[in-house]
């Protein structure tokens, strides 16, 4: 019954505007609705995006490109593997059409009537226009489309919102994605002379009668896109007023933190009423690219997402501590920095000896692969190798907090990083390839990258081999090392090591221990001096 009715308010609401907004296939709101029999009840993932003036041709507008970026453009945005994405930024559905192909996708763009240009800051170029669109695989149904122009405020210049309509295991449910008015980034915008903020406190009343109005009627809903304001700290006006107690409404994304430095506090929002927001909550990821370096990121947002009808899925405490927590990156960061004093700590005469090396383990020690544990947790699916390998493949893996200034202080000071995996040597290339993305300065030469081989299974034996990566070390040491080598480039590791620092987060990323045989007061001397260990709640050999 609860359907029937939210339907039926869905449906006076949708035959009283009478708009329609330009799609690959239109949906005019004036039409019967095609309603899905039942919700849907498989997962469907959400994301919003800022792709940053994305514009056609691609060498217009405010941030022109390549056509190699914006073939980087498409497979990040298959890479998110989501169902529906909300774009800001966009200038028309030709330049959607660049990114998003319209025989897999359904593309809604806002119909606001264009504005007028202006000179973009840096290049001089003439802007194109900043509107907000959706990108639905047309596996899902769009059930209305409606312009949500209130948000406007009849100002030339300011952003249209943009509704639609999907079925959902709640019923259905509204989407509505916003840009709202830049530049008021304050937590009490009425207490700002900006002009930006008188801006902003018309649009944020305007947003909260929408909200209330889905309130009213148990309307499942969302709102996602580009806040332009940091609604995650509690004590923001727009938070105080859009996200009171009273109400259903959760900023779903607020536990997460910026992926650039510019935004250290997020400004991209998913906040949801009328559904299980503590599940969806624990699905929220943010969506780094593959280079985080500034003049080589894609676009200045990266994309946040959110799953919907997750059937009794909820994240471990192992994982929510990792994902979410400050301890987390305190400890973590805390440990390298030690390990970093280490390394300075070194005689000048080892420091200048071409033959010294730390050996790192990879996962959870420098490459973050928390979002394929919140994945594997929320869909219930399990760890599983044909999963692991598939996430490894996508190279997709972030950077754990400190290991970068680690690897780059050892480098500073003369020494080489073997990197000593468990990942299966045969994905070698995509392990290199992840860890170049995210930054690092690695070559052939100061870095030796093994994957594990069944050698590596097979050489232990309790006596001189005690864990399935000392046969690896003692490689290292003696010079012999199977280092993967890009384009069987020519490497520097055919000569004897020193091993003088090792770090992991699993106690048999040391030489010669085991879960079952460590002696943690034997260990303790060393910890923080030549063995440093990194916390990894999420799975081990324990």
């Amino acid at each position: 019954m609860k359907l029937f009715n939210s339907l039926t308010l869905l449906a006076v609401a949708v035959l009283s505007t009478g708009c329609t907004v330009t799609s690959s296939e239109p949906v005019k709101t004036g039409e019967p609705l095609n309603v899905m029999s039942g919700a849907l009840a498989t997962p469907l993932k959400v994301a919003t995006w800022n792709i940053e003036h994305l514009a056609f041709p691609i060498d217009s507008g405010c941030k022109a490109r390549t056509p190699e970026q914006i073939k980087a453009l498409q497979n990040y945005a298959e890479n998110l593997d989501a169902d529906i994405i909300a774009l800001q930024e966009v200038a028309s559905k030709e330049a959607l059409q660049q990114v998003f192909a319209d025989t897999q996708w359904q593309l809604i763009v806002s119909p606001r009537a264009d504005s007028p240009s202006y000179t973009c800051r840096g290049t001089g170029a003439e802007s194109t226009q900043q509107k907000v669109a959706f990108a639905v695989k047309k596996s899902v149904p769009v059930l209305a489309v409606n312009a949500f122009d209130e948000l406007g405020l009849e100002k030339i210049g300011l952003r249209f919102g943009l509704q639609i309509t999907v079925n959902t295991a709640a019923g259905a449910t509204d989407l509505l994605n916003v840009h709202m008015k830049s530049g008021c980034f304050v937590d009490d915008y009425l207490k700002s002379d900006k002009p930006a903020c008188k801006t902003y406190a018309q649009q944020v009343p305007v947003l909260n009668n929408w909200i209330e109005k889905h309130e009213s009627a148990a309307q499942p809903y969302l709102i996602l896109g580009d806040f332009n304001h940091r609604l995650s700290a509690p004590y923001n006006r727009a938070t105080q007023m859009l996200l009171n107690d009273e109400r259903s409404a959760t900023n779903t994304t607020a536990h997460l933190l910026g992926c650039q430095a510019r935004y250290p506090a997020p400004i991209d929002h998913i906040i949801v009423g009328g559904m299980d927001t503590q599940r969806i909550a624990d699905s929220a990821v943010v969506h780094p690219f593959k280079n985080m370096q500034r003049d080589a990121m894609l676009s200045d947002h990266c994309a946040v997402s959110v799953t919907l009808n997750l059937d009794n899925a909820a994240l471990s405490s192992a994982v929510k501590w990792q994902t979410t927590s400050k301890e987390y990156q305190a400890l973590t960061a805390h440990m390298y920095q030690q390990a970093e004093a280490s390394v300075v700590a070194l005689d000048t005469h080892i420091q200048q000896s071409a033959n010294w090396v730390a050996v790192m383990d990879v996962d959870e020690t420098i490459l973050d692969n928390s979002a394929y544990q919140k994945h594997s947790e929320l869909t219930q699916s399990g760890y599983t190798p044909k999963t692991w390998q598939a996430w490894v493949k996508s190279e997709n893996a972030t950077l754990v907090p400190g290991a970068k200034s680690f690897i780059e202080t050892v480098f500073k000071h003369g020494g080489k990083i073997a990197l000593i995996t468990n990942r299966d040597k045969q994905l070698d290339e995509n392990t290199w390839n992840n860890l170049k993305a995210v930054g690092l300065a690695i070559n052939n030469q100061n870095t030796c990258l093994i994957g594990r081989s069944q050698a590596d299974k097979s050489a232990v034996n309790n006596k001189q081999f005690i864990n399935d990566k000392d046969l690896r070390r003692q490689q290292v040491t003696q010079g012999n090392a199977d280092c993967f080598t890009p384009n069987n480039a020519q490497n520097s590791w055919q000569q004897p090591q020193s091993i003088l620092f090792q770090v992991g987060d699993n106690i048999e990323d040391f030489s010669g221990v085991t879960q079952e045989n460590a002696n943690v007061d034997t260990l303790l001397p060393k910890i923080g001096k030549s063995l440093f260990l990194l916390p990894n709640p999420m799975y081990g050999s324990w």
